[in-house]
C-alpha cells in the first residue's frame, strides 16, 4: 500500500486499531519550550478539584486518575509517546471513565507526526526559546513544528491560550505570527498577562521562598490567589493555567482550590526538604529541570529576586546535544550566583571534560574565578568563584554543606529525572534524594534531640554535620564524637585528639571536662552509651518519616551472621545497582556489630539510598534484645532458632527462649513475624502474637499445618554445593549454594521467608542465594599447602553450632576427619555437661584424630573415649602451639593429606 505520509498514515493504523479513543475524551494540549509540565500538574490539580477524571500524557509520567483516589501511573520514555504507545494509553484513560486529557506535546511528537489525526479542545502555548537545536536546524524550523499544533490539531472551534501582547518582550515577530496563525486557525484566542485586555489579568503579586500571593482577574472576577510556586516564571505557569480554565469554562473557585493545592511538577524549582516540618541548619535547596540557556536564566533570576544571603548553584550540561548552549549557559550561571559549580549532567556518549570546558569558555568575561575545591571551606562571606566538580554527587555535597542556613543552593539540569546517562550507562541517580540525604544529615539540635542531651553551642556557627563516630583513632572530619566509657577505657581522655582531627560536635557525660574555649556543639548526656543507642534510633525515625525502607530483625542462638549475610545477597538481587536503584540499596551489619553498641554503629548509616536494612541481634542477658528492638524497630523479625547458648547468664533453654522471645514481642503490631516451625520452642513463643507470620520447615508440614516455605530433594555434593528445591505456594525455584553444611539448608530457609516477606520473588531469591559467600571465620572453605581441606569455624561456639560443625566436618572429610576443639564460653552450671556431650558426638561421628584445648578440655575427652573412641585418637593440649605442633607431626606421618578435612 502506497501513502503519500507514512508517519501520518501509521498514526491513524494506531487509532484505528485501539478505536480512535481520542472521540471519547477532551483534550487539551500544552506545547511551549519551558513550563509544560507544570502547567500539566497544575491543570490536573484544578481538574480533580472540579471534580473531573483527569488523564496527563508527559515528561515525567502518563497517569489517569484511578477509582481509589489515586493515580495510575504508565511509565514514559517520551514527553509525547509514539503513536501505538499513545493510542493505547488514551484508549486505557477512556475505559476507565477520564474525561480530560492533558497533553504535553512537543515538537519532536509534532513533527515526527506522531499525534496523527489527534484534535484538541483547547491549545496553550508557554514561551519559546533555544533547544533541540541538535534536531531542528534552527529556531524557525523549531517554531514551525510548535505552530503545526494549532494549525493542524485542533477542533473546528478549537481555542488557543496565549501570552498577552504586552508580556512578550523578545521575539517579537515570532510572537506575531503565533497570534495570526491561531487566529487563522482557531475558534478563539484567550491571552493572558497584565494588559487590560488580557482574558486572564495579573493586577498585583507578592512572592516569597515559600509561597506567591496573587491578585488576578478571572473570567471577569476578582480572584485572590495564594500558590505554593514561586517566581517570576511560575506566574507565567499559574496565568497560563488560568487561561486553559478560562477556556474550558471551569468555575473560577475550582480554579483558587485547585492552584492553592499544587505544588506543582517535580524538579521543577522544587524545594527539598521543608523547614516548617524539619527546622535544619542547613540551606534552602531548590531543584530544577532548567537545561536550557533561557529556562536557565528565568530560574536564576527568580531566585536571586528571593529573600536570601548567597546564591550556589550547581549545574552541566548534556552530552550529545546542542554545543552551543553551554558557554551561554555558563555565563548566565556566573551572573546571578556567587557559587557556581560546574558538574556532569548526562555526558552520553561525549568527553564529560569536554562539556566543561565549553561550559568554562562562557565563564571567562563573568568576573567569577576558577577555584579550588577547599577555596569553598576557606570562603568568607562574599567571595565569589567557580569550582569543577564533575561527580554530581560530590558537587552536590559541597555546595550544600559549603552554604549556610540564609542561602540557596539551586541544583539545575535534571529535575525529576532518576538517572544520570554516560558511557556507563543508565545508573541510577536523583538530585532531589541526593540532595534530601544531605539535608537529613546531622545538625546540633538533632543530635542533641536524638541523644536526649542539652546543648551548648554558644558562638558556635550552625550547619550540617558529618557522621557518628565512637573511635577517635578515626574520627571523620566535622563528625560527631560519642565519647563511650567502660571498665577498661574512657572515650572523654580523647577529647583533644578528636578536636584535632577537626571533629564537629562532642557527646559527653554529664562532669566530663571540655576544653575551653569550646569551638564546636557539646551536647551533655547521663550515659553516653544509651545516648548512642538513642541517636541511632532517631535516625531510623527521621529516615523511615522521608522514605519507604525495610528494616529487618534477626536474632538466634546460631546462623545469625549467615541468615544476615544471604538476606543481604538476596536484597541486593531485589534492588540491583543499576538504572533504578543505587549501588548501596542494602544497609547490613557491620561484621557482627550486634550488640548494644555494635548494632547503633551499624544502623547509624542508614540514608535514603536504602530500600532496607538487614541487622543482627545478639545478646547474653534478659533485656538487651528488649532495647535493640527499641532502637531499630524491625518491620520484619526472624528468631532463627533457641538453643543452650549464654546459659551462664540465661539459666536455661527456657531462659533462652525468653530472651530471644523480646524480639517477637517487641515489633510492632504491622510488623511481619518470621518463624522457624522446625524449632518447637520458637514454634511454641509465635504463637502468642497476632502479627502476620510467614512459617519456614526443612520438613514441609509440621504439627498438620503447611509453612508458607519448604524444601524438597536436598542434595549435599561433595565440592561444596547443596541443592535443593525451594517451594513457596504453588511457586517453586532449584536453589544452588556454594556452601558446606547441612544446617545451611535451614538457614537460606530463613533468608528465604525473610525475603519473601520483603517483597522478594523466588528467582531473585535463588540468584541471591547462588550469590551467598560463607562469612569470614564461620565454615570457611580453606586449602592447606598440604593439600588438605580447612574448615575456618573459629568465630564463636555453643552446643548446636559445635554439633553443625562436626557434622559437615564428616561430610566435607574423604578418607581422614581431624577436629581441633576449644571452649564453649558462658554455659554457666551446664558447661561440663556440655562438653562432655561433645565429646560423645566426636565419637559417634567417628572423627578420626581430635585434639581439645580448654578448661573443658577433659570433660570432652571423657564424653569421647565413653562413645567408644581410641584413646590414641583424641590427645589433650594446654598450650595452642602444642595442638600446631601435633598436626605438623600428623602431616610429616602422611596421615594427613588429599582427602583429609580438618575443622
Amino acid at each position: 500500500m502506497e501513502v503519500e505520509d507514512s508517519s501520518r498514515a501509521y498514526g491513524l493504523v494506531a487509532a484505528n486499531y485501539f478505536g480512535n479513543p481520542a472521540d471519547q475524551l477532551t483534550l487539551i494540549g500544552v506545547t511551549g519550550t519551558n513550563g509544560k509540565t507544570t502547567v500539566a500538574y497544575l491543570l490536573e490539580s484544578v481538574l480533580l478539584e472540579a471534580g473531573y477524571k483527569v488523564g496527563v500524557i508527559g515528561t515525567v509520567n502518563n497517569r489517569y486518575s484511578g477509582d481509589n483516589g489515586k493515580s495510575v501511573i504508565l511509565e514514559t520514555r517520551f514527553t509525547t509517546p509514539e503513536a501505538m504507545v499513545l493510542q493505547k494509553v488514551l484508549r486505557e484513560m477512556a475505559d476507565n471513565g477520564v474525561s480530560f486529557v492533558i497533553m504535553e506535546v512537543s515538537s519532536h511528537a509534532l513533527s515526527q507526526k506522531r499525534i496523527s489525526n489527534i484534535r484538541f479542545r483547547t491549545a496553550a502555548f508557554t514561551n519559546l526559546s533555544r533547544d533541540h537545536l541538535d534536531y531542528h536546524k534552527d529556531m524557525k524550523e523549531y517554531f514551525e513544528a510548535k505552530l503545526s499544533l494549532f494549525r493542524e490539531h485542533l477542533e473546528d472551534e478549537g481555542i488557543a491560550v496565549l501570552p498577552g501582547k504586552s508580556w512578550v518582550e523578545r521575539e517579537a515577530d515570532l510572537y506575531g505570527e503565533l497570534v495570526r496563525t491561531c487566529e487563522d486557525n482557531c475558534g478563539k484566542n484567550v491571552y493572558w498577562g497584565d494588559g487590560e485586555k488580557d482574558d486572564v489579568r495579573l493586577i498585583g503579586f507578592r512572592t516569597r521562598l515559600e509561597e506567591t500571593l496573587m491578585d488576578l482577574i478571572l473570567a471577569g472576577n476578582p480572584v485572590k490567589l495564594k500558590s505554593k510556586l514561586v517566581g517570576g516564571f511560575n506566574m507565567d505557569n499559574v496565568l497560563t493555567t488560568c487561561g486553559l480554565c478560562h477556556a474550558l469554562e471551569i468555575d473560577p473557585d475550582s480554579v483558587r482550590r485547585g492552584l492553592m493545592k499544587s505544588t506543582g511538577a517535580p524538579g521543577r524549582l522544587e524545594r527539598v526538604m521543608d523547614r516548617a516540618e524539619d527546622p535544619l541548619d542547613g540551606p534552602v535547596v531548590l531543584v530544577d529541570y532548567a537545561h536550557t540557556p533561557d529556562a536557565l536564566e528565568h530560574v536564576l533570576e527568580t531566585v536571586a529576586a528571593l529573600p536570601h544571603g548567597e546564591l550556589f548553584c550547581v549545574f552541566g550540561c548534556g552530552g550529545d546535544r546542542d554545543n552551543g548552549k553551554r558557554p551561554l549557559m555558563g555565563e548566565i550561571a556566573c551572573r546571578f550566583s556567587d557559587v557556581v559549580l560546574i558538574t556532569d549532567d548526562n555526558p552520553r556518549t561525549e568527553d564529560p571534560e569536554l562539556i566543561v570546558k565549553q561550559i568554562l569558555e562562557g565563564t571567562e568575561e563573568s568576573g567569577l574565578e576558577p577555584r579550588e575545591q577547599a577555596w569553598l571551606g576557606e570562603r568568607q562571606r562574599g567571595d565569589r568563584g567557580i569550582v569543577v566538580e564533575r561527580d554530581r554527587r560530590k558537587a552536590i555535597r559541597l555546595a550544600i554543606t559549603s552554604a549556610g542556613p540564609e542561602d540557596v543552593v539551586l541544583i539545575a539540569g535534571k529535575g525529576h529525572e532518576t538517572y544520570q546517562l554516560s558511557l556507563r550507562g543508565r545508573q541510577f541517580f536523583d538530585d532531589r534524594l541526593e540532595a534530601e540525604n544531605i539535608l537529613s544529615s546531622w545538625t546540633p539540635l538533632r543530635v542533641a534531640r536524638g541523644a536526649r542531651g542539652k546543648l551548648r553551642s554558644a558562638g558556635v556557627r550552625p550547619g550540617l554535620l558529618g557522621p557518628v563516630s565512637t573511635d577517635s583513632r578515626q574520627m571523620p572530619e566535622n563528625g560527631i564524637f560519642v565519647a563511650l566509657k567502660g571498665e577498661h577505657f574512657d572515650g572523654h581522655r580523647f577529647v583533644d585528639q578528636v578536636l584535632e582531627k577537626k571533629c564537629g560536635c562532642l557527646v559527653l557525660e554529664k562532669g566530663a571536662p571540655v576544653p575551653e574555649p569550646t569551638v564546636v556543639p557539646v551536647i551533655r548526656v547521663e550515659d553516653t552509651a544509651r545516648a548512642l543507642g538513642d541517636l541511632a534510633a532517631y535516625r531510623r525515625r527521621q529516615v523511615s518519616r522521608l522514605c519507604e525502607q525495610t528494616v529487618i530483625g534477626i536474632t538466634g542462638s546460631c546462623g545469625k551472621t549467615t541468615v544476615k549475610e544471604m538476606v543481604s545477597a538476596i536484597l541486593k538481587r531485589k534492588w540491583p545497582a543499576g538504572p533504578n536503584h543505587t549501588e548501596n540499596s542494602v544497609l547490613k551489619t557491620k561484621g557482627n556489630f550486634n550488640n548494644l553498641i555494635g548494632l547503633p554503629l551499624s544502623l547509624l548509616p542508614l540514608d535514603l539510598n536504602h530500600r532496607a536494612a538487614v541487622l543482627e541481634m545478639g545478646m547474653n542477658q534478659p533485656g538487651e534484645l528488649r532495647r535493640l528492638v527499641e532502637i531499630a524497630d524491625p518491620d520484619i523479625s526472624c528468631i532463627i532458632n533457641v538453643h543452650g547458648a549464654h546459659l551462664e547468664k540465661l539459666g536455661s533453654l527456657e531462659g533462652v527462649a525468653r530472651a530471644k522471645e523480646e524480639l517477637f514481642a517487641g515489633t510492632r503490631s504491622d510488623g511481619i513475624l518470621v518463624v522457624n516451625l522446625d524449632d518447637p520452642l520458637v514454634r511454641k513463643l509465635s504463637a502468642k502474637y497476632g502479627q502476620r507470620k510467614i512459617g519456614f520447615s526443612v520438613s514441609g508440614q509440621v504439627a498438620g499445618a503447611q509453612p508458607d516455605l519448604w524444601t524438597s530433594d536436598i542434595n549435599l555434593e561433595d565440592k561444596g554445593v547443596i541443592t535443593f528445591t525451594l517451594h513457596c505456594g504453588t511457586e517453586q525455584e532449584d536453589i544452588h549454594l556454594y556452601t558446606l553444611g547441612e544446617h545451611n539448608v535451614g538457614n537460606s530457609l530463613a533468608a528465604a521467608a525473610i525475603a519473601k516477606a520483603a517483597g522478594a520473588g523466588l528467582s531473585e531469591i535463588a540468584a541471591g542465594l547462588a550469590d551467598f559467600r560463607a562469612p569470614d571465620r564461620r565454615m570457611e572453605i580453606l586449602k592447606t599447602a598440604g593439600g588438605y581441606g580447612l574448615l575456618n569455624d573459629t568465630y564463636n561456639a555453643n552446643p548446636a553450632s559445635m554439633a553443625t560443625g562436626l557434622k559437615t566436618l564428616r561430610q566435607a572429610a574423604g578418607r581422614c576427619a581431624v577436629a581441633v576443639l576449644g571452649d564453649m564460653l558462658e554455659l554457666g552450671e551446664s558447661a561440663a555437661e556440655a562438653h562432655f556431650e561433645l565429646g560423645r558426638l566426636v565419637a559417634e561421628l567417628d572423627i578420626d584424630h581430635v585434639a581439645v584445648l580448654g578448661e573443658f578440655r577433659d570433660e570432652v575427652r571423657k564424653g569421647a573415649l565413653s562413645g567408644g573412641m581410641a584413646e590414641d585418637a583424641i590427645k589433650v593440649f594446654v598450650e595452642k602451639k602444642e595442638a600446631v605442633a601435633w598436626v605438623e607431626k600428623l602431616t610429616d606421618e602422611k596421615k594427613l593429606g588429599p582427602g583429609t578435612c580438618c575443622w
